[in-house]
Order: C-alpha cells, then structure tokens, then sequence
C-alpha cells in the first residue's frame, strides 16, 4: 500500500479542514463556487465526484464484465446490501441516534429512501 492509501483518513480530514478553513477566511468564493449549479446539481462537486470515480473506472476490466452473469454471487451481494440492508440501517440510525435533533434524523431518514429510490426528487 502506497503513502497516499495508507493515510487516506489523514488526507481527508486535512481537506475537510481546509475547506472549512477556506470557507471562514473567503466566504464570498465558496458563495460563488455554491452558486455555480445547473438542474440542482453544483458544477464543481460533480466535476470533483468525476475526478474522484475515474481512476477507478478505467481499472475495471471491461472483458470481464460480459462474465459477471456467470458468478453473479457478487453482484447480488452488492445489490442485497445496497437495497436491502444500507436503507433501513440508515434509517434506523437516524431514528435511534438522532432523537434530540429532529432535522438529523429527518436527513438520516431522507437519505435512506433517496438511496433505494423509494422517493423520487421532483426536479426530475
């Protein structure tokens, strides 16, 4: 594992606090970057997402998808868990552990039907 992996936790927490850093000393950029959105999707936070998913995209082994039906264990795994399970332990969370802040838990509880789809956005 390379230096970058091994202290990915640091490297994160040192981005969240420059950019909660940023954020208090030029409020007005990131009001201007907060402002860049198209169909209510910020600009800048998709072109991020992009930059973070595409190293891993072009590692995946495109031949070896046209097999996944051959050994679908991982794939209904992966659908079991993302369906199934993350959904109510989301909401779960959000009900036991967020009880002294009913917008938390309304959050904890959105995002759990926003990830199974079961609430569909009206922006649609």
């Amino acid at each position: 594992m390379g230096v970058f992996e091994r202290y990915l936790t640091v490297w994160v927490g040192l981005g969240i606090l420059a950019g909660v850093g940023l954020g208090l000393l030029v409020p007005e950029a990131f009001g201007l970057i907060a402002g860049l959105e198209w169909a209510r999707v910020n600009l800048v936070v998709a072109v991020f997402i992009w930059v973070m998913i595409y190293p891993m995209m072009i590692q995946i082994d495109w031949h070896a998808v046209k097999d996944v039906g051959k050994k679908p264990q991982g794939l209904i795994l992966t659908l079991v868990v993302n369906w199934l399970i993350k959904p109510f332990t989301m909401a779960a969370l959000g009900v036991s552990c967020c009880r002294c802040r009913p917008g938390w838990r309304r959050g904890a509880c959105w995002s759990s039907a926003r990830r199974s789809r079961w609430v569909r956005s009206s922006a649609a």
